[in-house]
Formats: C-alpha cells, structure tokens, sequence
C-alpha cells in the first residue's frame, strides 16, 4: 500500500520538477541599458526590459527608461542649460527582417546559432511608449523650462556587440516620434550674468505641439545574458504551416476564378458560333 502511494506521489512530482521545453527562464528575459547619446549630453539614464512571455517564440517585450539630470548644482548660473527629468514606458515588437526565403522553407536551419551569418543579423522592433517629465533648456540668450507629456511610436534595431561566458553586450540603435502637451516658461540672464529672471511676454501655457517631434535618439548599450541574435527568432511552425495553407487557398482561389473566367470565354464562343451557324443556315435556306 505504501509503495503504491510513494510511486503515485513521484509520478505527480517528477514532471513539476523537470524544466519546461521552449522556455526562457529567470534573468534570460531582462535586459538592462543605457543611452549613450544621452551620457554625453550629460543626462544620467538607465533602462528595463523585460519579456512578456516565457516562450521562445515571444517577441513582445515591455521596459521602462528613466533619465535625471535635475537641480544640478552650480555656483555660477551657467550660459547654457541642457536638464531633463523623464520616465518612460514602452512596450515593442521584434521581427527579423527582411526574411530570407530560407527562414520560411526550413526554420530548424534558419534558426541554427553555430553560422556566423545568424549571430550578426540585425532584429528589428517597432512598439509605442508613453513618457512624462520636465525640462530646462537654454541653448542661446533666451531659455524654456517646464513639463512634458506624450506618446508615440518607436523604431530601431539592436545586434550583438561583444560575446563572453555568462553576458552578452548588445547594441542598439533607434528612435521615439510622437506628439507632445507641454508648457513653459522663459527665462534668460540678468544684467551682470549672475542669475535668471523670468520672461512672461515668452511664456506659454499648455499646449499641443503642432507636428510630430523626435523626442528620442537610441544609441544603447544593452547588458543580456542571452543576446539579441539568439533571442526572437524562433518561428512557430505551426504559424509556418498556417501561413502557407492561408497562401495555397488564395492561389487555389485565384486559379478557379481564371477557369471561370476560361469557360465562360469558351461558353461565349460556343455561343456565337452557334448563333452564326444558325445565320448562315437561315441564309442558305433563303437563297435556295
């Protein structure tokens, strides 16, 4: 009795304890970065992201960015102003493209990670994010400073930039476009170039900004421990076959509407040559 019950208890435990197939697990899903466009503009940033799926056949991600560079201290007010306070999320989309014939013909080859060729091609993503903040800006005699808020779409590609045992180093390339609500006032120097005053006449209250504007440049360093070209690429082949049976019916549809468009041609014909033999009977007859 007591055997029959150890071996019922191990036959329910041993499946829980073994590891899912087409699984990514733990820190394989999170990828950590920074904007070193932003670095040199001296806009501390650090970014998140995180896959939504633990399948391998996910390509959904979503992150979160956040940028400082706020109240800095100067003894001396500076000529020129460049502080930013940011959070934004995002979520994005990856895709191989453009997609190599052989990708869809046989995936088990496409997806093989032992050919140079497959390591360092590029995965692209589109997505959306949201973003809120405030600025301070003074590029010339005349300054701005207030919040902002929008959203939008982003674009970009990341490949592989450097390869050891337990991490990856990827890189990333890309940009945000949106529109934006803010407001702002304006400031500039005094006289003796030792402080800002206000300037109401430059002001403005909330608004839309008429026109879509980058509000991002991506130049990213991203820390994975799987790396971009082993991550989002593999192709469900049951999609495979969908895909391909959707594209045989619509040829299969479109080869029947020719032959129906072949016969009723031929129909026609028939047809008319009925109806001329008919006529050229009618007048046989009428000359006899």
């Amino acid at each position: 009795m007591k055997s029959g019950f150890l071996a019922v208890a191990l036959s329910l435990l041993i499946p829980l304890s073994l590891p899912a197939q087409n699984e990514t697990k733990g820190i394989d899903r999170w990828a950590f970065k920074t904007n070193v466009l932003e670095m040199v503009c001296t806009v501390p940033n650090v970014g998140a992201e995180f896959d939504l799926s633990s399948s391998e056949y996910n390509r959904w991600t979503l992150g979160v960015t956040a940028k400082y560079n706020w109240n800095t201290y100067n003894s001396i007010a500076p000529k020129l102003v460049f502080n930013m306070f940011e959070v934004r999320p995002e979520f994005r989309y990856y895709f191989k493209w453009p997609s190599s014939p052989d990708k869809v013909a046989n995936p088990d080859k496409a997806l093989n990670k032992n050919t140079r060729k497959n390591k360092v091609k590029r995965t692209f993503f589109v997505g959306g994010f949201a973003h809120a903040g405030k600025y301070a800006i003074k590029p010339g005699t005349y300054g701005i400073q207030g919040p902002l808020y929008g959203a939008g779409v982003n674009f970009g590609y990341g490949f592989p930039l450097y390869t050891y045992d337990k991490f990856n180093i990827d890189f990333e390339l890309g940009f945000g476009l949106g529109l934006a609500v803010t407001k702002y006032d304006s400031f500039t120097m005094n006289r003796t170039n030792t402080d800002y005053v206000a300037v109401p006449d430059k002001s403005k209250g909330y608004h839309l900004c008429p026109f879509p504007v980058i509000s991002e440049l991506k130049a990213c360093i991203v820390f994975r421990t799987k790396s971009i070209s082993e991550k989002y690429t593999k192709v469900d082949p049951q999609k495979i076959i969908d895909k391909q049976e959707k594209a045989r019916a619509k040829e299969l549809k479109a080869e029947q509407k020719v032959q129906q468009k072949e016969q009723k041609a031929i129909q026609r014909a028939e047809r008319k040559n009925a109806r001329d033999a008919k006529k050229s009977a009618g007048k046989k007859e009428v000359q006899e």
